[in-house]
């Protein structure tokens, strides 16, 4: 809003060139973010489990509780799996699908996989969360979905939850770990405010949103037969960068809601 304020205002004020030579600016910076963030996700990955990894490795039990001595192996599929942060927690026999919107982070995608040889990882799928059957995905499919730091960045919260309950198997469950919101009174919470003006963060983070309260939005969603699910604040980084730059998203959701 603040940025088509400032070009109506230089047009009103007939600065035309002043105000193309910006728009045609905005529209680069827009156009490389695309490719920048999926390099800035990929380099921030390590820095990032390295505070989420205890909480991390408890979701992801929900792996093992759900094989239950079963022969066969788990379909599961990832919803916005960039550049596969969350494959060195697949520690169950599975066949996986990650879903991408952003195609930039193929590359990433790759390079990291070609680690994980035993792992049954399907070819990165382009798509959105909010409409899985365009990314090829039938009705009761999956025994599990897993997101990560993916609902602060999608158009609707409520059509993914739609699309995830409707490829999930009977009994099948959604995995998640979010930043939400934080506290009505924190200083946090103001610092979160001042970051969304001007849509600042979105830009930096590929529409990532710091005022969600995701946590909520899970439990609103009444076709869930259970929700569980838990708060906490990531973790303080050894690593200055680390530390600085995760602040803003330190309030965190984890959970599971079951089919």
């Amino acid at each position: 809003m603040l940025f088509k304020c400032l070009i109506l205002t230089l047009l009103l004020l007939d600065l035309k060139l002043f105000a193309i030579t910006i728009l045609s600016i905005h529209l680069i910076l827009l156009a490389l973010d695309k490719q920048f963030f999926p390099f800035l996700t990929d380099a921030c990955t390590e820095g990032y489990n390295e505070m989420a990894d205890p909480f991390k490795k408890k979701l992801f039990q929900e792996l093992q509780s759900m094989k239950n001595g079963s022969t066969s192996k788990l379909r599961i599929l990832e919803v916005g799996g960039g550049s596969g942060a969350n494959l060195k927690y697949y520690q169950v026999p599975a066949i996986i699908d990650i879903l991408e919107p952003n195609p930039n982070f193929e590359y990433y995608f790759k390079k990291n996989a070609a680690n994980y040889k035993e792992l049954e990882v399907n070819p990165l799928t382009q798509g959105f969360c909010e409409d899985l059957l365009a990314a090829g995905f039938d009705n009761d499919c999956f025994d599990i979905v897993i997101s990560t730091l993916v609902l602060c960045s999608v158009n609707d919260q409520n059509k993914c939850y739609e699309e995830i309950h409707r490829v999930l198997k009977p009994g099948g469950k959604f995995l998640y770990v979010e930043h939400v919101y934080a506290e009505q009174t924190s200083f946090l919470k103001t610092m979160q405010k001042v970051l969304m003006i001007g849509n600042f963060w979105q830009f930096l983070n590929d529409g990532c949103c710091l005022d969600r309260n995701t946590d909520s939005t899970i439990k609103a969603f009444s076709k869930w037969s259970k929700v569980e699910q838990e708060k906490f604040d990531l973790p303080f980084s050894s690593n200055m960068f680390h530390r600085v730059f995760n602040w803003p998203i330190t309030p965190h959701v984890m959970g599971y809601a079951q089919k």
